[in-house]
C-alpha cells in the first residue's frame, strides 16, 4: 500500500511538470505499469507460493536422483573393488597355481626316475633269474641228449654188436671203474 501511495505522488508530480506528455504511447505504458503492478499485487503471493513449490519440487528430484546417483556410484565402487580385488586373487591363484605344477612335475620326474631305476633294477633280476633258468634247461637238456647217446651207444655196442660201439663202450666202462 505504501508503494502505491508513492507512485501515485511521483506520477502526479511528472505529469504536473510535464515531464512526459499524455500521448498514446505513454498511456499505453502507464496501463501495462498499471497492469504489472496489480498482477504484482494481487498475484504475487499466489505466484511466489507456486513457484516456492515448484522450486521445492525440483530440489527435491535433484536431491532424490543426485542420492540415487551417489547410491548407484557407491555400488558401482563397490563392484569395481570387488571385481579388483577378484583379479588380484585370481592372479595370486595363477601363481600359486604355476609354482604348485612346477613342484609337482619335478618330483613327478624324480618319482618316474627312482620308479624307473626300480624297474630296471628288477627287469635286470627277472632277467637274471630266467638266464639261469634258461642254463639249468640247457644243462637238462645236455644230460638227457647224453643220456640218450649213452644208451644208443650201448644199445649199438650191445645188441647190434657193432665194433666201434662196443669199443666206445669198454671206453665208457673203464672211465667208470676209474672213478670208483
Amino acid at each position: 500500500m505504501r508503494f502505491l501511495f508513492v507512485f501515485i505522488i511521483l506520477f502526479v508530480f511528472i505529469l504536473t511538470n510535464k515531464f512526459f506528455l499524455l500521448n498514446e504511447e505513454f498511456l499505453i505504458l502507464l496501463n501495462f505499469i498499471g497492469f504489472c503492478f496489480v498482477v504484482y499485487e494481487q498475484l504475487g503471493m499466489m505466484l511466489s507460493l507456486r513457484f516456492a513449490k515448484k522450486s521445492l519440487v525440483i530440489k527435491n528430484s535433484l536431491l532424490s536422483s543426485i542420492n540415487s546417483i551417489s547410491y548407484k556410484l557407491n555400488s558401482k565402487k563397490t563392484l569395481n573393488n570387488k571385481i579388483i580385488n577378484f583379479f588380484e586373487k585370481l592372479t595370486f591363484l595363477k601363481k600359486y597355481y604355476i609354482k604348485f605344477s612346477f613342484t609337482f612335475l619335478t618330483q613327478f620326474i624324480i618319482y618316474l626316475n627312482i620308479n624307473e631305476k626300480a624297474n630296471f633294477l628288477s627287469k635286470l633280476i627277472y632277467l637274471k633269474q630266467l638266464e639261469t633258468m634258461y642254463f639249468k634247461l640247457i644243462i637238462i637238456l645236455l644230460f638227457k641228449k647224453i643220456k640218450i647217446i649213452n644208451l644208443l651207444t650201448n644199445f649199438f655196442g650191445n645188441k647190434l654188436q657193432l665194433k666201434r660201439f662196443q669199443t666206445l663202450n669198454l671206453i665208457n666202462k673203464l672211465d667208470l671203474i676209474k672213478k670208483i
